[in-house]
């Protein structure tokens, strides 16, 4: 592991692996049972993917960021590269691969703004070990889901021996494996669960006192977010939570994404941990606002006013 300050001068604030896809979004009135029907309402294809998500809402945030990433030759391919570059994210590290199927999702959003998601992962991305040494020299932050272990080991290890760091979202599935989970963890710096996710690997609720436990297989920083019960993270040093901001919620699709974009340009602005938990929870709370996974992504001066006329929960 290396200390939590980055190199300042590095190009490419946040480096993303993967995680990409495009999204048929349908809204329910509720969520259908076994074996039951219910009407939805086609809302349209959307670009997403958590690692993807983090890099759009990074770039709407001014920071540098790059997506290291394959997708098919086919039309989803071609919007998912559109809205990167849309979006300002850099597209010069993503391979179009010929004669495959990029990855999609059918998410299902309730009234509430929740959702389900059934993942289509397509073709499985090979990610090369030559090309990620040579930009990772330049790279501040690596991000991406660990959900392939030798994979994300692989890109880690480079990552850390080119002096980057590196942040996980970690699914309460790869959380459930306790071996694999330590071997993730030990490769990583700052490590994000969910509520369910915390609880698979810690074995006990959000607490500081849990998370503190995880520090030892590692990270420098474990995060745990909890919807609408806000979140918490711990440091070595530091400990911290926010509540979150009451809004009104119109899809949480890439909630999660946004927030650790969020964290890590508030990490590279210099602010300590309450400051970074403040104000990735608003940059969060702003983007489920609207529907899609993209809907609502603002800006740093956009978060700011959020902030002065915002109350906290």
């Amino acid at each position: 592991m290396i200390t939590e300050t980055p190199h300042t001068e590095r190009a490419i604030d946040m480096l993303t692996i993967g995680g990409i896809d495009m999204d048929m979004v349908l809204t329910v009135p509720r969520m259908p049972g076994l074996d039951e029907k219910e009407m939805a309402k086609f809302l349209g294809w959307m670009p997403g993917g958590p690692a993807a998500n983090a890099a759009c809402a990074a770039a709407r945030l001014g920071l540098h960021v790059a997506s290291f990433s394959q997708v098919g030759d086919d039309e989803n391919g071609r919007a998912i590269v559109a809205d990167f570059a849309r979006h300002g994210v850099d597209t010069s590290l993503i391979e179009t691969v010929m004669g495959q199927q990029s990855p999609f999702t059918v998410i299902l959003i309730d009234p509430s703004g929740e959702k389900v998601i059934l993942v289509v992962p397509g073709f499985e991305a090979v990610y090369s070990a030559e090309k990620a040494a040579a930009v990772l020299p330049n790279v501040r932050y690596l991000y991406m889901m660990p959900n392939r272990e030798e994979t994300f080991l692989t890109l880690a290890r480079l990552a850390h021996q080119h002096g980057a760091q590196v942040m996980i979202d970690i699914e309460p599935t790869v959380c459930a494996q306790r071996d694999k989970l330590e071997r993730l963890l030990a490769e990583t710096d700052i490590v994000s669960f969910n509520r369910f996710g915390f609880e698979a690997a810690a074995g006990a609720a959000p607490a500081f006192a849990a998370a503190r436990q995880l520090l030892a297989y590692g990270p420098h920083t474990v995060i745990v977010t909890r919807g609408r019960g806000g979140v918490l993270a711990v440091t070595h040093d530091e400990e911290a939570e926010h509540p979150g901001f009451p809004v009104e919620v119109a899809d949480t699709t890439g909630a999660g994404d946004t927030f650790h974009a969020a964290y890590l340009a508030a990490t590279i602005r210099g602010m300590s941990l309450a400051e970074r938990l403040r104000f990735a929870s608003a940059t969060a709370a702003i983007s489920v606002t609207a529907i899609g996974p993209r809907g609502r992504l603002p800006t740093w001066a956009e978060v700011e006013e959020f902030l002065k006329n915002s109350k906290e929960l």
